[in-house]
């Protein structure tokens, strides 16, 4: 067959282009930016419910609630983790399922203080559901803690020692598995970098003893149950570990399923060539068509140049929310969001559109 007639037949490529849009605050006024992944869904009565976090004087989370449209966002109401079994352990809400039985299903990101004297912390993954909407939780417990030997007291990346943190959790289109998408930290180099864990959705009410028990990773093309006091294989492994001031690796992924597409869509900050504070190389996405097969997905490209972390997109139509978007959404970075995001499928060769300069208050610097 020519090389005409193979590109031909080429299955389409996926392309996403931002386009600049009035201004979208998720956080309230007294917070600069959100510090973690911001989860957004509609509720029964079609509004907007968005959790937003704080880091200071520890981890916490708000809950607002606004129009559909995602503007004119409610006063910021602090959560309540009702049976926080540590609560001088800051706690991030990053991930929220809304079971069709009413109740609301949260995955929180923990920062336990690092041994050591360096100022660093040792992230951990729990589980918490909620009957009131997202106001009150209750713990479910830890879900993914990094074995303690795996910890790096003397890491100089000016945040974390190890553990696993800023994650994404979503179930696969059959509603069987919920997809567990972190970033790991662990002093093993090996197993730094993005990661998938899974266990069945049917399983969500489970206590940790036995949810561990169900826990599977993903290795050399094949899921397999997850051993105690085991890291998970990576899918992107860092390039450049976490111990050093100037990281390679990607982080924070947030993915969303693209009805327009027709596949997941990733997105990802990226650190590398800076000192400590995870400087921002750029936002980065990619796509597959199946979670259960991340070894196939398209390689990650950038998307921007420099710009904010926890980039997000959060979809604008009915029952759209930040796991479930169509061919036009919104860009957020950091809990903000002046540009819209626009997905479509064109032909396979089709060049990328050049990435976009943005700060790290996300606005254009290439004065175009």
């Amino acid at each position: 067959m020519s090389e005409a007639a193979q590109a031909a037949y080429a299955p389409p490529v996926c392309a996403a282009a931002l386009h600049e849009a009035p201004l979208l605050v998720l956080h309230p006024p007294h917070m600069q930016r959100c510090d973690s992944n911001s989860p957004v869904f509609r509720n029964p009565e079609g509004r907007a419910v968005a959790f937003v976090s704080h880091h200071k004087p520890i981890g916490h989370s708000y809950r607002r609630i606004g129009a559909a449209d995602l503007g004119a966002f409610g006063p910021a109401e602090q959560v309540r983790l009702l049976d926080d079994p540590a609560p001088l352990v800051g706690k991030w809400i990053e991930a929220v399922w809304p079971d069709p039985d009413g109740r609301l299903f949260g995955w929180f990101h923990a920062e336990v203080p690092a041994p050591g004297p360096l100022p660093l912390f040792v992230p951990e993954i729990g589980r918490a559901v909620s009957e009131d909407g997202g106001l009150t939780w209750r713990h479910l417990g830890v879900l993914l803690r990094a074995p303690a030997a795996l910890t790096d007291p003397g890491a100089r990346n000016g945040f974390l020692a190890g553990g696993y943190g800023d994650f994404c959790v979503l179930p696969d289109r059959a509603r069987r598995w919920l997809y567990v998408v972190l970033t790991s930290y662990v002093a093993d180099e090996r197993r730094q970098g993005i990661a998938l864990v899974r266990y069945p959705l049917a399983a969500r009410d489970a206590p940790p003893e036995a949810l561990a028990q169900r826990l599977e990773c993903r290795e050399h093309g094949a899921w397999r149950p997850l051993r105690p006091e085991e890291p998970p294989p990576v899918w992107l492994r860092a390039a450049r570990g976490w111990r050093h001031p100037d990281p390679d690796a990607f982080w924070g992924p947030a993915i969303h399923w693209n009805r327009h597409l027709g596949r997941f869509v990733m997105l990802l900050s990226r650190t590398r060539a800076g000192a400590p504070a995870f400087r921002q190389d750029g936002v980065h996405w990619c796509w597959g068509d199946s979670l259960e097969e991340p070894e196939a997905w398209a390689a990650p490209q950038r998307l921007t140049r420099g710009g904010s972390w926890y980039p997000q997109v959060v979809g604008l139509g009915p029952g759209e929310s930040d796991t479930e978007a169509g061919a036009s959404a919104r860009f957020f970075m950091a809990g903000r969001s002046g540009w819209r995001i626009r997905f479509s499928l064109c032909a396979a060769g089709t060049p990328p559109p050049e990435p976009l300069a943005l700060s790290w208050e996300g606005r254009r610097l290439d004065g175009a």
